[in-house]
């Protein structure tokens, strides 16, 4: 186990009914608290690590909304988790368990002291009375939030976009999703939007369909009328299931650069594509991934390309 992890559960000394487990990257807060014997429940919208922890026997909130999965709970509760690298996430998970009906909640978030940071505390503060940073551990400590305030979360509404919790872009589209969106062609036949995001890149196209490993961007593509499911890299749909797929990829892990979160994406687009197909991919050009989508693909273009992003055609 990590020493964040090991803080966490002291900080926590998690005696209450239930454990809300939120941000678990490793999968060991949901696994210490399911040997706990008591109720357990992951806040974690990462489908892979709610499958880890559904295997556990663990309760995991999946693509439902946060706020109204907890609504009407009662009883004592603990929250741990890795503080979220996003203030929107982290504001949705706040406002979602002070305004669950549990009673006491304590919520305990640990981080690397660097990534920890004021606007932090201010974001508990709106949900809870308290809100205290523990003692440090290394180069580790947690942020300590109890006293629910009656709040209620609300999603953020910007121009045809909805972003809940830490929905990458948040409400608004991003600069590259916007090329690719203008790269597109006019009949796209059978549309999947891989790794939809707030759904910015298929907004509005008839038949669009989205898929996303994140619940809070499936939730946000829902909320515009999107069909988005949640899933592994598109795991639900057959072989040869549409004739254009649009991918922006992720590139950050946290808060470190890591171009190889594409690959898994560039493998399930080949294997998703039907015969005559083809996909359309918006990167950040300094990270050339051109030569990761030509050992996938046979005919690979440039199809327009500005200062910072480039699209891709490949079939």
């Amino acid at each position: 186990m990590r020493s964040l992890d090991r803080l966490i559960l002291d900080v926590a000394s998690p005696d209450a009914e239930t454990v809300l487990v939120c941000e678990d990257p490793t999968g060991d807060l949901a696994a210490a608290a399911a040997a706990s014997g008591r109720r357990v429940v992951l806040l974690d919208g990462d489908y892979t690590r709610c499958r880890r922890a559904a295997s556990l026997g663990v309760e995991v909130a999946g693509d439902k909304r946060l706020d109204s999965f907890l609504s009407g709970s009662s009883g004592s509760a603990v929250a741990v988790g890795e503080m979220p690298k996003s203030l929107a996430r982290l504001d949705y998970l706040a406002r979602s368990i002070a305004g669950a009906g549990f009673s006491p909640v304590r919520v305990v978030l640990g981080a690397n002291n660097k990534h920890l940071a004021r606007s932090m505390n201010a974001v508990l503060a709106e949900s809870f009375d308290s809100v205290a940073a523990s003692r440090g551990r290394g180069k580790f400590r947690c942020l300590v939030a109890s006293g629910p305030r009656p709040v209620s979360y609300e999603p953020v509404v910007g121009d045809g976009l909805v972003a809940i919790g830490g929905v990458f872009s948040g409400a608004a589209p991003d600069h590259g999703g916007e090329l690719l969106r203008s790269a597109l062609p006019a009949d796209t036949g059978r549309l999947l939007d891989l790794g939809c995001g707030n759904g910015s890149v298929s907004r509005g196209l008839d038949g669009a369909v989205a898929t996303d490993s994140s619940a809070d961007a499936v939730l946000s593509a829902r909320a515009i009328g999107l069909e988005a499911t949640w899933d592994d890299a598109g795991s639900r749909f057959a072989s040869g299931s549409f004739d254009t797929i649009a991918l922006n990829p992720p590139f950050h892990e946290g808060t470190t650069v890591d171009a190889t979160l594409a690959l898994p994406l560039l493998d399930a687009a080949r294997r998703l594509l039907a015969p005559g197909g083809a996909l359309y991919m918006v990167h950040n050009s300094h990270l050339r991934y051109r030569g990761e989508v030509e050992k996938r693909f046979t005919d690979v273009r440039e199809v327009t390309r500005n200062r910072r992003y480039t699209v891709l055609r490949a079939s």
